[in-house]
């Protein structure tokens, strides 16, 4: 099995997924002192990071059919992560449009599941960047229609995730550039999970998904000859995948950068990334507040 990946450095990435690795080398400098001090005192208490996650964003992080438990590439970063810093994840399930209510609210300590850093919502909440990632189109193999990027969508419909605002303002530029030509508008549907998104496009109510470039890779591994990526491998936009915070909560973010950044010094980063078959979109940095508008630049 493969994955094709492209980072904002540009280019496209053939990578093998490997076998899950066992036994990775324990090689961790030690955190300063001063950063396990910043932890909140309510989170050493409880010895537990709760996580707000959507948990259907394969093959970053999501539940396989009939289990309950969450894996993905998010899982074990934040699971090694967690570990530098003396502390256990425990999952909070949440869709997606809910992550940052959720922060708001004191509902989990962070946010993951695929949010993107973005300049308008780092005005509500913070980030720790730690995949590049972007914005696809899944359509049914036996759509034989001219379909090669977002434009040609005129008169036709697509789903996504309610609250993809990355997403969706691609779509609505698209679709007032239809407009101005002359052709039907796109048609737009927001659903509250990934797979009801899917459900749309499986039961032909739409032409197409937009989503996270690696999940709609996976997706299409799972069902061999059902779907593709319109224009090979187009994406319609960039993105960094970042992990939320509240504003509040700038100690316990700074924690989190520095624990993920001891992971990428030592190796380790990569080779949880390498073993989900994302490794091509790895960051040079873990970073904060840094979103791909801010790095275009």
């Amino acid at each position: 099995m493969h994955f094709l990946t492209r980072s904002l450095r540009g280019g496209l990435v053939l990578l093998a997924t490997a076998i899950p690795l066992l036994g990775l080398a324990q090689t961790a400098r030690p955190l300063a002192p001063e950063v396990l001090a910043a932890i909140p005192a309510e989170i050493k208490a409880r010895g537990v990071l709760r996580v707000g996650s959507q948990q259907t964003f394969p093959p970053i992080e999501f539940r396989e059919p009939g289990k309950s438990e969450v894996t993905g590439a998010s899982r074990d970063l934040l699971t090694e992560m967690a570990q530098r810093l003396s502390l256990k994840i425990e999952f909070v399930q949440a869709e997606y449009s809910a992550l940052i209510p959720g922060l708001e609210a004191d509902r989990f300590d962070m946010a993951s599941g695929g949010i993107s850093d973005t300049e308008e919502r780092e005005q509500k909440v913070d980030f720790v960047n730690y995949l590049f990632s972007g914005g696809s189109i899944l359509v049914l193999a036996a759509n034989k229609d001219k379909l090669d990027t977002i434009d040609d969508f005129c008169g036709k419909g697509v789903a996504t995730l309610l609250g993809s605002r990355v997403i969706m303002a691609q779509v609505e530029a698209a679709s007032e550039r239809c407009v101005k030509a002359g052709k039907a508008a796109i048609r737009a549907e927001q659903l509250p999970s990934a797979p009801d998104a899917r459900m749309q496009l499986d039961l032909r109510r739409v032409d197409g998904y937009l989503g996270d470039f690696p999940a709609l890779v996976y997706m299409g591994q799972q069902f061999p000859g059902r779907y593709r990526i319109v224009g090979g491998n187009y994406m319609l936009t960039q993105y960094i995948t970042s992990w939320a915070f509240a504003k509040n909560r700038t100690a316990l973010r700074d924690a989190v950068q520095k624990a993920t950044q001891s992971m990428l010094d030592d190796g380790t980063y990569q080779k949880l990334l390498d073993k989900w078959g994302v490794g091509g979109a790895a960051l040079p940095a873990i970073s904060v507040n840094l979103p791909a508008s801010k790095r275009n630049k």
